[in-house]
């Protein structure tokens, strides 16, 4: 007779972007994840450990032109690397999403849908600057040096119309949930840093690409001149890969509990943009996102020697 089941217990890691081969970051939040859902396991825990690939967007495009090839077929090829690697190391994932998936496509479909019927997502023209490695846009304010804040490269200025969600109107009610939240970003300098960030006034999020300067995206559904910015697209993996939508048990079992481990690379996207769309359309936030630090090579995130490694022996 089997035990009686604790509870519930849902952890992801980020889905990885197939513009290269893994590295020995994706490893170091997988291999983490493993280790919790395989410790929640033996504590008699209903445990589901969800991870994956992000394949659409500028990045992944242009390194499919880059090879000469379809990105589909770039997809197709690069995915391959992330599963053998993680066979390889013995990782107990329930499952693997891929972002151009019918059942992930579908509810990304329906989410932009349901928030454009309630007038959470207009049209507007939008001015800025542009980070293709980030895929991310930015004001001239946020610039460092000239360049994306994040990686320091150099960005693009970009004039052109799109759709943004109205995340600004869930600002208040998110550093709400983030101060009676203590465990909600986790480890405290992360929160903080989320903390110190929301001070200042929050935009909407542009969540759409026009089709003219990309193309490899899921299609909005209320515009075919469009595709999802990939962000907004990608986000929503962790509820399409338990069944959101589908009337699936395991959405409604699993959600609640629902643990993210990220990079701290990406912490603005899990714990400002994901938070807001996730109560745009009626969901509780996850229960932690946890940002962990980088991989350093003398003080410095270098992952490509080790990137090189994984590559040889994949």
């Amino acid at each position: 007779m089997r035990p009686k089941s604790k509870g519930f217990f849902y952890v992801t890691t980020p889905i990885y972007y197939v513009n290269d081969v893994p590295h020995i970051g994706h490893a170091y939040t997988t291999i983490a994840a493993d280790i919790l859902t395989r410790f929640k396991r033996l504590e008699g825990y209903q445990a589901f450990f969800l991870t994956g690939t992000d394949e659409h967007g500028q990045k992944v495009e242009k390194a499919a032109q880059e090879r000469g090839v379809d990105p589909k077929a770039h997809c197709d090829e690069m995915v391959k690397r992330f599963q053998s690697l993680w066979q390889r190391l013995n990782i107990s994932n329930n499952d693997f999403i891929r972002t151009t998936e019918p059942r992930h496509k579908k509810v990304v479909q329906q989410i932009l849908q349901d928030l454009y019927d309630r007038g959470e997502i207009y049209q507007d023209s939008y001015e800025g600057w542009y980070c293709v490695p980030c895929e991310r846009f930015w004001t001239e304010k946020d610039l460092a040096g000239g360049n994306c804040p994040d990686c320091l490269r150099e960005v693009v200025e970009i004039l052109e119309k799109n759709y943004f969600f109205r995340m600004s109107k869930y600002q208040s009610w998110l550093i709400e949930h983030i101060e009676k939240n203590d465990r909600f970003i986790l480890p405290t300098s992360r929160r903080n840093e989320i903390l110190g960030f929301l001070h200042g006034p929050l935009e909407d999020l542009c969540i759409s690409r026009p089709k003219k300067r990309l193309r490899w995206g899921i299609e909005i559904p209320f515009d075919t001149d469009y595709v999802t910015y990939v962000w907004f697209d990608a986000l929503i993996n962790y509820v399409s890969g338990i069944g959101y939508g589908s009337g699936e048990n395991a959405f409604s079992h699993f959600w609640p509990q629902a643990i993210h481990l990220i990079g701290k690379d990406i912490l603005t996207t899990h714990t400002v943009y994901w938070p807001t769309m996730l109560q745009g359309i009626g969901l509780t936030p996850p229960g932690m996102v946890f940002a962990h630090g980088w991989w350093t090579v003398e003080g410095k995130r270098c992952p490509n020697r080790f990137r090189m490694w994984w590559s040889r022996t994949g």
